[in-house]
């Protein structure tokens, strides 16, 4: 991509000599304002390409199964479950997941810690994958009674 815009910007450089005949004192100004309009039109595709992703796939579409949160090396957590794309059209390039982790007490629960990962497994439509990713949790509140753990789909971008 980066050696393609300064192409671009060669090249129009070069359309501006020409056009002004060879007097740099007037082609440069051309240029560069070619080369700006060039480079903010590409920003406002790339950011509307973006936007346009993160609205293929709603969150309903994506499913957690199996979840499991296992202790890791040094301290570390690390959640695996599977994901299942239930959209039609578009394949799963990545998604936000939150987890909460609640300490239940005498059936009152509350959060001591959450957290939000993002994965990215490139699930085409209708299929399923497993994954592995490393959790951390910022607070080291330890749990009273007992520990449940509750996963949302924050957010998905779609291809």
């Amino acid at each position: 991509m980066i050696w393609g815009i300064i192409g671009l910007i060669l090249a129009v450089t070069l359309v501006a000599l020409t056009i002004t005949n060879k007097r740099v004192g007037r082609a440069l100004p051309a240029a560069a304002a070619v080369i700006i309009g060039i480079i903010g039109f590409l920003a406002w595709y790339q950011d509307r390409e973006l936007g346009l992703s993160k609205q293929r796939i709603p969150n309903a579409d994506v499913e957690l199964a199996d979840m499991q949160l296992s202790d890791a090396a040094r301290g570390a957590k690390e959640i695996s479950g599977r994901i299942r794309n239930h959209s039609q059209d578009s394949t799963l390039a990545e998604l936000r997941i939150q987890i909460s982790m609640e300490d239940c007490v005498d059936s009152r629960c509350e959060v001591i810690n959450q957290t939000e990962i993002t994965v990215k497994p490139a699930i085409p439509p209708g299929q399923a994958r497993d994954f592995r990713e490393p959790v951390y949790f910022k607070s080291a509140l330890a749990p009273r009674g007992k520990t449940v753990l509750n996963y949302q789909v924050v957010s998905t971008r779609g291809e």
